[in-house]
């Protein structure tokens, strides 16, 4: 009787110890193993990104320089290898009060070239905000058409 109350037991609560402390003695290992990993990705999160984008300090556009700035933009995109097809500015907004200045490009080229053509847009005191990039493949190529807001005294 004695055999079946304690001993049996034991036996089975015992060898249920040793399954638990063999699953955790696999995950200790795991986790060994794991740890080198995770210290690499968790170094990586920490470290600062790269390509942060220049800082540009914002000045609004004379209207003298209108030019120059179309001058500026055809710079950049043959900087970038693109094909520059046509910069338009809307006269309504030229004349009226708004202090801003609707300007319509469209360039042609590689797209990860397009990439580079907008960080360094960026780059121009007086840009505001890109509204709208619209972008379509054509023969061995691809279209931009960018509508940006300049910013104008």
């Amino acid at each position: 009787m004695f055999i079946f109350l304690i001993i049996i037991p034991a036996q089975r609560a015992s060898s249920e110890l040793d399954k638990d402390i063999e699953k955790l003695s696999n995950r200790i290992d795991e986790q060994r193993i794991l740890k080198p990993v995770f210290e690499s990705l968790l170094k990586q999160a920490k470290k600062k990104n790269p390509t942060e984008l220049p800082a540009t300090r914002k000045v609004k556009l004379e209207r003298g320089d209108i030019s120059r700035l179309s001058e500026r933009i055809q710079q950049i995109a043959r900087h970038h290898g693109l094909k520059l097809r046509d910069i338009r500015t809307d006269v309504n907004a030229m004349t009226g009060d708004t202090g801003y200045l609707l300007m319509r490009i469209d360039v042609t080229g590689d797209f990860m070239r397009f990439r580079d053509f907008l960080v360094d847009l960026g780059t121009i005191p007086s840009l505001e905000q890109i509204e709208e990039i619209r972008i379509r493949a054509i023969e061995a190529s691809r279209e931009f058409k960018l509508k940006i807001w300049m910013a104008q005294k």
